[in-house]
């Protein structure tokens, strides 16, 4: 089911946004243009991620530097071996919409 998480103008290149949800925490960034939501856990250790350093189009944890492509969650480097967990979303006039349970 889609919920509003954010506004557009809440979302900016470069930074990430997290909203409490009562499924998950959602970080939403934006990279070259499209909304990205993923949620907040590095698969490596379960911990939030969404502290860690943006760089093209990417994440890397802060902790362990497992690193994570954005637009399809795939990790890049160990040491995770896990993709990040994606969420489908939808623009609707000024609301970011995203599909989760909730």
């Amino acid at each position: 089911m889609y919920k509003k998480l954010a506004r557009l103008n809440e979302i900016k290149e470069g930074l990430i946004k997290v909203v409490e949800t009562r499924y998950a925490s959602i970080a939403i960034t934006k990279v070259a243009d499209k909304i990205i939501a993923f949620e907040d856990v590095c698969t490596h250790d379960g911990e939030s991620i969404s502290n860690g350093k943006l760089e093209s189009g990417s994440i890397v944890c802060p902790r362990h530097f497992a690193k994570f492509e954005l637009v399809s969650g795939k990790a890049l480097c160990m040491p995770a071996t896990e993709d990040l967990t994606l969420f489908e979303v939808r623009i609707s006039g000024e609301d970011i919409e995203v599909d989760i349970e909730d």
